[in-house]
């Protein structure tokens, strides 16, 4: 097509009487009331099973896999996740983002309007079955109030179903009111301009579900009002940048001319089409616990070693523990996080023959950082002398303290041992 014909087709082509006008989606949210809106959401995953692309993301076609998995990793580092953490799934479709956050070690309700894509949901789940360490359930929201205490979760995380919303001002209130002091919502959302796409102004004629803009500052006006902190974009370049709103909003939204305008207009749209951020809510719950890798650093110190009064054939170590790192070591066993005192077998050549082969508890109070511990254990002999032990914290079902090079092991010989009760059994 020739220049000439473009500008014409540019100038003319929104008046051809062959297109339908354009849906304006303020109106259609002044227009639809919540029983349509709810019906419709419903409607569109009626008829639907466990076997349809829906149930399949992020791995549902190529093209859906292609977006959604470089979405995905960018509303992780949003959301910034951890074992044991209470999430909330918001819009939660069919449950395939659920279940991942439960396979992390995420305990997650997800929620959404729709019974019959939460009945997927469920059925999704019961088929594919929550690794260990992780627990999802699914609650109906009737667009309006979440089914949730008040202060219950940790996170909220939001992929592409915040501009489904009606007001986007009471469901952030409803996103405050339950997350807790402390914690953060996630989203991954389209951009500024979604409603004019051709694909939403589809979505909007065929199923009446809102395709709603994205205005960040918007957004963030509203969070304010409310007691929530600004957004926070993390901007998708080769790595994730890090941009405070003001910084974000000075991107340019004029209309290329030059070539080199129309690349940077490419880049602005790929930049701004689809939209990762964060809010905060301030406050904290507790502080940064153990199940929190990058938080934990300790140091083992071997005191004393001893022969046992009631037994020749059993050694009392006593270790002295200090916490370095930055996080309140969790006490409660059977916890996730909980920090005990592991014991690993092994040989000559110091590789590890058990890794799991003893466990000792620290007591039952939490270890917060800057403070040291004692600890007594009674260790047994073994029959092999050439053996050793390996002492090193571990933040249960999280990880070894020496993994993440945050302290180092305390090694006792099988053979050392025996010298010490030898030597107490001349005495």
């Amino acid at each position: 097509m020739s220049r000439v014909l473009r500008v014409i087709s540019q100038l003319f082509g929104s008046q051809s009487q062959h297109q339908p006008p354009k849906i304006d989606v303020k109106q259609l949210i002044a227009e639809l009331d919540d029983s349509e809106l709810l019906a419709a959401a419903d409607g569109y995953f009626h008829g639907l099973d466990i076997d349809s692309e829906q149930c399949h993301k992020p791995f549902s076609n190529v093209a859906d896999a292609i977006h959604i998995t470089r979405n995905l990793s960018l509303l992780f580092q949003a959301a910034d996740l951890f074992r044991g953490a209470d999430v909330l799934d918001f819009g939660c479709a069919t449950g395939w983002l659920s279940l991942a956050l439960a396979n992390l070690g995420c305990n997650v309700v997800g929620v959404d309007v729709a019974p019959s894509a939460l009945r997927l949901a469920e059925a999704l789940c019961e088929k594919r079955g929550v690794r260990s360490g992780g627990a999802v359930r699914f609650a109906v929201y009737d667009g309006l109030k979440l089914p949730l205490e008040d202060s219950s979760v940790d996170r909220i995380v939001c992929f592409d179903a915040f501009h489904h919303v009606k007001s986007q001002q009471a469901t952030l209130s409803e996103f405050a009111r339950v997350l807790r002091p402390g914690g953060r919502i996630a989203m991954l959302e389209p951009g500024p301009f979604h409603s004019q796409t051709a694909q939403s102004q589809a979505e909007m004629s065929k199923y009446n579900v809102i395709e709603n803009d994205i205005v960040v500052a918007d957004i963030a006006a509203a969070a304010t009002k409310i007691g929530l902190a600004a957004p926070q974009m993390l901007v998708q370049l080769q790595e994730p940048m890090l941009l405070s709103l003001d910084q974000y909003l000075q991107w340019s939204v004029r209309v290329p001319k030059s070539e080199g305008e129309q690349l940077l207009a490419r880049i602005h749209r790929q930049f701004t089409d689809t939209q990762c951020f964060f809010l905060l809510k301030p406050g904290q719950a507790g502080g940064v616990d153990s199940r929190r890798p990058d938080a934990l650093s300790a140091v083992i110190e071997l005191v004393s070693v001893n022969t046992t009064p009631d037994s020749l054939n059993a050694i009392a170590l006593k270790f002295r523990i200090l916490n370095t790192g930055q996080a309140i070591w969790i006490s409660s066993q059977g916890a996730v996080g909980v920090v005990n005192l592991g014991c690993q077998l092994i040989g000559p050549d110091k590789t590890v023959k058990k890794v799991d082969f003893l466990r000792f508890s620290l007591g039952g109070t939490p270890i917060l950082p800057g403070t040291s511990t004692e600890l007594t254990i009674s260790l047994l002999l073994p029959d092999d002398r050439t053996c050793g032990f390996q002492f090193d914290l571990v933040a249960e079902q999280i990880a070894w303290f020496s993994q993440l090079g945050r302290c180092e092991p305390t090694v006792c010989w099988a053979e050392d041992l025996y010298r010490i009760r030898d030597a107490a059994k001349t005495r």
